[in-house]
């Protein structure tokens, strides 16, 4: 009776040990999955760059070098500037601006991307490139720069049509931003040390998608379901990526499983994979949207804390969409 009693028990406890930890063989099968995924999609990406990429056909000529144009080359126009030895220092705005420029020429197909080497950029000031093409000097063209810690990330020109033909001119461009009692960028010294003009070459595409990742910009005014995580200009959205990473995956799991492979893999659960798949590009893309929501709580912290609510409101760079001089200041401090 006994033995009747604990056979059943005894043959529910004896698993098959490939089974013992389904969930980490799962985790496994998930990553080897996703790389394999990677590699196809970046290989895809990378042989038809162009046809995801259209604007990026102007610049597909001679590879060309990168220029450096070093700090001591950079002029000033507008602000307190002193000029040292391999930099220039803006120490004080001047109407709540300061400018810097380089009067080198170039052709703009040669180099899509441009890269400002610089520190001391604070969370106060709004930072912009500008140019202006030989055959229309009275025209100044402008793209924002993505700020990066104190400097700003390498920024894709191409996205902008008027950037074409021969520069004669870059500019600079500092501005206080909307936040109330903060001006001269916070009273910090910002340190530019150079611009550097880049060719177009897969290094710089991923350099380009990296800092698009991770440097997201502060105080969009998207929607709650739809927070696209990186500026306008990005060149690949994340959640698009993540999701043809999924689908990939997948699909590399399904045909893993019913490959004619002489061992007997009926013990693998490709639900179970997919799902730790699944898992896995949701963790990464929360990753990014929460150093973007840090990002932003510890801008709010700077901007807001221990101020009345008066002063909190005046700082809020959305208000009246960034926003006219004293735009509904007769509703303070309620609106």
């Amino acid at each position: 009776m006994s033995t009747s009693q604990a056979g059943p028990a005894a043959r529910g406890t004896s698993r098959d040990p490939q089974r013992k930890n389904e969930w980490f063989i799962a985790l496994l099968h998930a990553g080897a999955a996703l790389s394999i995924a990677a590699l196809i999609l970046s290989s895809v990406y990378g042989l038809f760059f162009f046809s995801f990429h259209p604007e990026f056909k102007r610049f597909a000529g001679p590879p060309k070098n990168p220029y450096s144009i070093q700090g001591d080359r950079i002029q000033a126009v507008l602000g307190n500037v002193q000029r040292q030895a391999d930099a220039v220092l803006i120490t004080g705005f001047n109407g709540g601006k300061s400018v810097v420029r380089t009067t080198h020429r170039f052709k703009a197909e040669d180099y899509p991307f441009i890269k400002v080497e610089m520190e001391g950029l604070t969370r106060f000031t709004d930072a912009y490139i500008t140019w202006r093409l030989v055959n229309d000097l009275k025209t100044l063209h402008f793209l924002p720069l993505n700020r990066t810690g104190d400097g700003v990330t390498q920024i894709a020109m191409v996205y902008d049509k008027n950037y074409r033909g021969t520069i004669a001119e870059l500019s600079l461009g500092f501005f206080d931003g909307p936040a109330n009692g903060f001006s001269n960028n916070n009273n910090v010294a910002i340190r530019i040390h150079g611009v550097e003009l880049r060719p177009l070459s897969p290094g710089r595409v991923v350099e380009q998608v990296y800092g698009d990742w991770s440097n997201p910009p502060l105080w969009q005014t998207y929607a709650n379901n739809r927070v696209l995580g990186i500026h306008e200009n990005g060149m690949a959205f994340p959640n698009l990526l993540l999701a043809v990473l999924v689908a990939i995956a997948s699909v590399i799991l399904i045909l893993s499983r019913l490959a004619p492979v002489g061992t007997n893999r009926s013990w693998l659960s490709v639900s179970r994979s997919v799902v730790v798949v699944i898992g896995l590009c949701w963790i990464l893309g929360d990753l990014l949207r929460w150093q973007w929501r840090i990002e932003q709580l510890q801008d709010t912290h700077a901007r807001y804390a221990g101020l009345p609510m008066e002063e909190r409101i005046l700082n809020s760079p959305v208000r009246c969409l960034r926003f006219p001089k004293g735009c509904k200041s007769d509703l303070l401090p309620y609106f």
